[in-house]
């Protein structure tokens, strides 16, 4: 009896292994392409900027103030206004990066730091490696493009699961998993069935991790997995103190009955991207009012941020509003060096300091794991698990493709036929429930694809009937 169980379930599994692998092919394999490609981001993004770089005049003489700096990008573009500004990872590099926000949308400028001139400028969304993660993130389809690739991510994690389940040799060495013995089975079928059980049986736990760890940049996901830590009380820094974001009034008593609060997505609490530039609310105190009291400069909030020897690269975001901070913010690969702080636009005092040790556990861990993700958590050798794990999933997607054409009848889909025995075990049925709850997208799908296949076959009793 339990040997016809576990056939009668196998059964099953490789059915539903069967139609999510053919859904998510595809889409497998372009992720694993971008994402291969935007493991390789900082050397890239290096290159680009040495040949820049090398069209630059030395750093012979004296350097130009950041605010003339910036004065000569926006000259380019008349209405535009400041972004921010990457400062040079290396003290001798001759340029600086200006992002700036107009009409003819968001640009990306290198300008020369002793001449003033604006040596290179290009589309900020249409830089490659942007292009690339906007591939790899919504498939150049805005958010409804976002939920197909946290489906297709989602669907990969069952299909490595159900593919341990099915590949997991029973009256074998569980070693066999690893390396199965070839030349044995019926033609080269079996031969493509053993390159993708041992495939995915190598490269299986590292794509899982790397899957995981993809999902609190996911819409549906990631808004759940941070209500569920509002629920728990895993507060982000700064969720509670936020009215400190805002810049004193220098003509006010500072109290605080006419402050506005918002909560803004560039604070520093976040620890990877989320939300859209979009969505971002500025926090403004009240009006500064008329008199003397002039902002600091950006030159002046640059020389506060010098003694801080910030990890690159450091970015450095205006004042949103009439009342708002300056904020340097380094962007380090590594997680634990990054650091925020938020100064008061007029007296450049510190009102804010984000570090990593401030964030909860679960984000520090999650943070960690981004950084995994990235191929950023140890340097090349987490590209090269990166690059390995990617290549892994083409190969899977390659010999899945294979097996199924190989094994299907001509003119027809070859899908596996229902089991006899459609009862499913208690235990089954709560797994299934407790999976569709942990990857929402894949059980709103998997509800879908149970409605179809319940009407595809109560049709072809309906046809068996009539005829």
């Amino acid at each position: 009896m339990a040997s016809a169980v576990r056939t009668t379930l196998q059964h099953r599994v490789w059915r539903w292994h069967f139609f999510a692998g053919l859904m998510v092919i595809p889409f497998a394999v372009i992720l694993a392409v971008t994402g291969a490609i935007y493991l390789f981001k900082p050397q890239f993004d290096a290159a680009v900027e040495a040949r820049i770089n090398a069209r630059a005049a030395p750093l012979a003489g004296d350097i130009l103030p950041a605010d003339a700096l910036v004065e000569a990008g926006l000259a380019a573009y008349p209405g535009g206004k400041l972004a921010k500004l990457t400062l040079p990872s290396d003290g001798a590099d001759p340029t600086v990066e200006v992002d700036i926000r107009g009409e003819a949308g968001p640009r990306t400028l290198w300008v020369d730091r002793t001449t003033g001139e604006v040596l290179h400028k290009t589309s900020t969304p249409g830089r490659f490696m942007n292009f690339v993660k906007r591939i790899h993130g919504t498939l150049l389809a805005g958010d409804r493009g976002s939920l197909v690739v946290e489906i297709m991510a989602s669907w990969m994690i069952i299909l490595i699961v159900t593919g341990v389940y099915l590949w997991w040799p029973r009256g074998a060495a569980w070693w066999r998993v690893f390396v199965p013995k070839f030349g044995e089975g019926p033609g080269r079928r079996e031969t493509w069935r053993k390159v993708h059980g041992m495939g995915g049986a190598w490269i299986g736990g590292v794509v899982l991790v790397i899957l995981f760890f993809g999902l609190p940049w996911t819409q549906v996901w990631g808004d759940g997995f941070n209500r569920a830590k509002d629920l728990v009380g895993l507060k982000a820094p700064g969720q509670e103190w936020l009215v400190t974001l805002e810049s004193g009034n220098p003509h006010a008593d500072h109290s605080m009955h006419d402050m506005h609060a918002g909560m803004d997505h560039g604070t520093g609490a976040e620890l990877w991207d989320q939300g859209k530039a979009s969505d971002e609310v500025g926090v403004q105190s009240a009006s500064a009012g008329a008199g003397a009291v002039a902002p600091l400069s950006l030159q002046a909030v640059l020389d506060l941020a010098a003694p801080e020897r910030y990890a690159a690269p450091v970015e450095v975001q205006p004042p949103r509003g009439e009342n708002g901070v300056w904020t340097i913010r380094s962007m380090a690969a590594s997680r634990p060096d990054r650091i925020t702080v938020h100064h008061d636009r007029w007296t450049g005092a510190e009102l804010m300091r984000v570090e990593f040790t401030d964030h909860n556990p679960v984000d520090r861990f999650m943070a960690l794991g981004v950084a995994f993700h990235e191929g950023a958590l140890f340097g090349w050798l987490n590209q090269a698990v990166g690059v390995i794990a990617t290549l892994g999933v083409i190969l899977l997607s390659v010999t899945g493709g294979i097996m199924w054409w190989r094994r299907r009848p001509k003119g027809r889909l070859g899908t596996p036929p229902m089991p006899a025995d459609k009862r499913l075990a208690v235990g089954v049925v709560v797994l299934i429930l407790a999976l569709c709850l942990f990857l929402p997208m894949a059980g709103v799908t998997l509800l879908a694809a149970l409605v179809i296949d319940g009407l595809i076959s109560a049709g072809n009793r309906l046809r068996r009937k009539a005829a």
